[in-house]
C-alpha cells in the first residue's frame, strides 16, 4: 500500500471511531406494533419552539435553553459523524445541544451512557439524555423533551421530535441519564 492509501486508510477508520451513531441502525420504525403499545411516526409538521406550558420557571434555566436549542434543529439533516446545523448525527447533535449550555459532553452515544447519573424513566425532566440498545451496545442517543417524547438525529429523517412510545424506541430503550442537576 502506498503512503497515500495508508493515510486514506488512517482518517477513515479514524472518522468511524470517533462518530457517535452506527450507520447501519435504523431509528426510526414503519413497523406496526405487535402489542397495545403506541405506534407514531415523526411528525415533520410540528412547529418549532418549546412547548408553551415550558418556562425557565418551571424546568430551570438550563433545561429551558437545551431544549429551545434542540427544538432550533429540528428539520438538520442526518450525516454520520457529523456534529453541525449542516448536518449531524445522534451524539454528535447532543454534544452541540449541551455545549451551548456550557455543558461538555464526550463524542459517542457510548461513553455519553458513561456521563451522568441514571435517572429512572418516571423521573425524567426535560433536558435528560434517553439512550437505545443495538443488542448490547449503547448505539442512539436522543434529548427528552417532556411528555414522554424526545428530541434526536433519526438516520432516516434528520433531527426529529418522536415518542418514546414509537415501537422501535419501546424496543430497544436502554435508559436515561441526568447530566443536569
Amino acid at each position: 500500500m502506498t503512503g497515500k492509501g495508508k493515510i486514506t486508510v488512517c482518517i477513515f477508520s479514524l472518522a468511524l471511531i470517533f462518530a457517535g451513531c452506527q450507520p447501519s441502525v435504523r431509528f426510526t420504525s414503519n413497523k406496526k406494533p405487535l402489542n397495545n403499545s403506541t405506534y407514531s411516526k415523526p411528525d415533520k409538521t410540528k412547529t418549532k419552539g418549546v412547548p408553551p406550558s415550558y418556562s425557565p420557571e418551571t424546568i430551570g434555566a438550563e433545561r429551558y435553553l437545551i431544549i429551545e436549542e434542540a427544538e432550533n434543529w429540528l428539520g438538520t439533516p442526518y450525516c454520520y459523524g457529523g456534529y453541525s446545523k449542516d448536518c449531524t448525527d445522534c451524539s454528535g447533535f447532543v454534544l452541540n445541544i449541551f455545549q451551548t449550555a456550557g455543558i461538555v459532553l464526550p463524542r459517542t452515544a457510548e461513553t455519553q451512557f458513561e456521563f451522568g447519573n441514571d435517572v429512572s424513566e418516571n423521573d425524567m425532566e426535560p433536558g435528560d439524555l434517553v439512550f437505545f440498545r443495538d443488542k448490547s451496545r449503547i448505539s442512539h442517543v436522543g434529548i427528552y423533551a417532556g411528555n414522554n417524547e424526545f428530541i434526536h438525529a433519526s438516520i432516516s429523517n434528520g433531527v426529529v421530535r418522536q415518542s418514546l412510545d414509537d415501537f422501535y424506541y419501546r424496543e430497544h430503550y436502554a435508559g436515561a441519564k441526568r447530566v443536569i442537576q
